[in-house]
């Protein structure tokens, strides 16, 4: 008798900036997608990376994050004023693509008259849905559904955000479980909207010319937190004296900075 095996594949990209598309061979543009005060509308583009015609379908999740950027799947909505399954519409939701095809996705919103003005966030999978007979071998069917995960912000009324950093420590090879430089540090955040941006990290040693020897993209602390702990990964070891510049940029505001620390050997 053949049997069905079962094979649930998922893969996040608002948690791990360091993931490959290889691996989950569907991507998403943009990976965040933020709609602002006075837009009703958003839009995205999934991308088939397979080498073969498939079907896609879009769907709703909802995740809280931890200090660590961790994400706990909820059964519920985020916030119970904003429930995205009845506000949420997508166009289309499910389609099919070619082998490399791309298909533009609109993502409209029917507010509530009555919604408290605040940020809101849900997120977004793009689902690629096995074939019945895919990758059936030696009597055993692999059922993979595999699909990719972005954040979807929503910012209603007047909202800001402010964010600093703090606890700044360089941390050896021998000190990390990597085993790699890394630079500790925490990010706090104030206001009623998310601090959404990028972390660089500089290295000037003295008489020197500055480098670039951090940096971490999609650094979210989103309103679920007030505080997220971070560890940047460093391309090399900082020797001698000199000064390790930290900042933290905007990432909708094309230069603008957070905050920007800097600590002294």
């Amino acid at each position: 008798m053949k049997k069905l095996l079962s094979l649930f594949l998922l893969s996040f990209f608002m948690l791990a900036p360091f993931s490959h598309n290889a691996h989950a061979r569907i991507d998403i543009i943009p990976r965040k997608i933020i709609i602002e005060n006075r837009e009703r509308s958003g839009e995205l583009t999934i991308l088939n990376l397979t080498n073969e015609q498939s079907t896609f379908r879009m769907d709703i999740l909802s995740f809280k994050q931890d200090e660590q950027g961790i994400y706990e799947t909820l059964e519920s909505p985020l916030n119970p004023a904003f429930d995205p399954e009845s506000i949420v519409r997508f166009s289309p939701r499910q389609f099919t693509l070619k082998a490399g095809g791309r298909q533009k996705v609109r993502i409209s919103l029917r507010k509530p008259a009555n919604l408290p003005e605040g940020e809101y966030r849900f997120h977004i999978k793009a689902l690629r849905l096995a074939q019945p007979s895919e990758n059936l071998k030696n009597g055993i069917y692999m059922h993979a559904n595999i699909g990719v995960t972005i954040p979807v912000v929503i910012r209603h009324g007047q909202t800001e955000a402010q964010a600093t950093i703090s606890d700044v420590k360089l941390m050896s090879p021998q000190k990390t479980e990597k085993n790699r430089p890394e630079l500790h540090l925490q990010i706090n955040r104030q206001g009623t909207e998310s601090a959404v941006g990028k972390l660089e990290v500089f290295w000037k040693p003295e008489n020197s010319q500055e480098k670039k020897i951090g940096n971490m993209g999609h650094m979210n602390v989103f309103t679920d937190i007030s505080k997220r702990f971070v560890k940047v990964p460093l391309t090399e070891m900082p020797y001698g004296n000199g000064t390790i510049t930290v900042r933290y940029l905007k990432e909708l505001e094309e230069g603008a900075i957070y905050d920007e620390v800097s600590l002294q050997r």
